[in-house]
């Protein structure tokens, strides 16, 4: 039932919004029309942003803008550290509660103690407890006495990233509220203002009710960011949440169009590479028409046990004419693509199996030449600090380094 209500409650919230697909490119218009199988997933005009591709920037803004909140903050991130980054966050939200702002956080229970216990973060529910004890409204996504035993759907985590102020203001994309991800490593995320706001809330509402009883007093719209012409002129730009709680598996369709569509080429930018094979299949046959189809990631992986079978897919690449680079240190979280000169997606979802066909993403296209042009230009920049993969690289790695690849490509659907 909540659900239902929820998506009435994003119907209501977004019906005021003319259709923005005259906005895009005619040959898009399909893709547009395919993703949109909701109100949260039209197309929205009229938006501002900022795409932010470091740490320092990226807690520079969001800590100004939780600092400016005057409604309500919500949030839907995968990891939330316990460590300086994190606890400068969690200090920020404790002044903004005692001000009378409400803070909502949905947080994965599963994600954070497998992420403590195996990868030496320092993030352990109780962190969650003082959360609450500060005041802070938090939802658990995934209870840890609530385990899959059939390993049919690997705990199914929320590894959505999603940031809202007043919900003037949505954050989408890889950045949790770490170190690694404020200061450390290399990461992207997009600051939205204009319409899309809304519609990346109607989501988070549609999360956060799934999860606990409703709130009528902060789950209304808010008139004055819910205008399409809020930015005359602005962008145009579609949220896309993918998940179990999808009819479709939404970003591995998208870009299996976009690589079945493709005129000229499609540029990939993920952490983790290890495609499905509907991905796979598209990948050889763009390149069969002539597409530039390239993917950089970094060759040694912030979990390295598992580094061999990211690299498992590396034969198949060189052989179908897939241009694979392997990006040097330091680490690089970043998942993002741009496809023709038009068409750029900044989100949480990793280019591999477990992210294509379990967990809860969400990310944004943007239909735009001057984005998609700039996006371009910084991969670009990005092959200086990369290593072709080529034969002669496979040929190097020793009997070791392809056992390893062969025994943990079979577990690519739990990594």
């Amino acid at each position: 039932m909540n659900f239902l209500i929820c998506l009435a409650a994003g119907a209501v919230l977004l019906s005021s919004q003319p259709d923005s697909t005259a906005y895009i490119q005619p040959y898009y218009r399909n893709l547009a029309d395919k993703l949109a199988i909701k109100p949260a997933f039209e197309p929205a005009g009229g938006n501002e942003f900022e795409i932010i591709r470091t740490g320092k920037r990226y807690a520079e803004l969001l800590l100004d803008d939780i600092d400016s909140a005057e409604k309500i903050i919500e949030l839907e991130v995968f990891l939330w550290g316990e460590d300086p980054a994190g606890l400068r966050v969690r200090d920020t939200l404790t002044h903004k509660v005692a001000q009378g702002v409400p803070v909502r956080y949905i947080y994965d229970n599963f994600g954070n103690f497998f992420d403590s216990a195996f990868d030496g973060r320092p993030v352990f529910t109780g962190f969650f407890k003082d959360l609450r004890k500060r005041g802070i409204d938090v939802r658990e996504h995934t209870p840890l006495w609530l385990p899959d035993f059939t390993y049919t759907q690997p705990s199914a985590r929320n590894h959505r990233k999603i940031n809202l102020i007043d919900g003037k203001v949505a954050y989408v994309g890889g950045m949790n509220l770490t170190q690694g991800s404020m200061s450390g490593w290399g990461d992207t995320q997009i600051r939205i203002t204009g319409p899309a706001a809304q519609k990346i809330r109607a989501q988070f509402l549609e999360d956060w009710n799934m999860l606990g009883p409703e709130n009528p007093e902060y789950d209304r719209p808010f008139a004055e960011s819910s205008h399409t012409a809020a930015y005359p002129g602005g962008k145009t730009v579609q949220f896309v949440a993918d998940g179990p709680d999808q009819p479709a598996y939404m970003m591995e369709e998208t870009i299996v169009w976009l690589l079945e569509h493709a005129k000229e080429y499609v540029w990939f930018e993920t952490p983790y590479f290890l495609p499905s094979r509907p991905v796979m299949k598209a990948m050889k046959k763009a390149v069969e028409r002539g597409v530039d189809v390239r993917v950089i990631t970094p060759e040694i992986t912030d979990m390295t046990s598992f580094d061999p079978a990211f690299h498992s897919s590396a034969r198949e690449c060189i052989r179908s004419g897939i241009k694979l680079f392997y990006r040097q240190p330091p680490f690089n979280h970043s998942k993002t693509l741009v496809c023709d000169d038009y068409i750029t997606c900044v989100g949480s979802s990793n280019l591999d199996k477990l992210s294509l066909l379990s967990l809860y993403e969400a990310g944004v296209l943007i239909y735009d030449t001057p984005t998609a042009s700039e996006h371009k230009a910084y991969l670009t920049g990005a092959l200086d600090n990369s290593i072709v993969v080529d034969q002669k690289f496979i040929d190097s790695w020793d009997s070791s380094e392809r056992f390893k690849q062969s025994m943990l490509g079979i577990i690519g659907h739990w990594l």
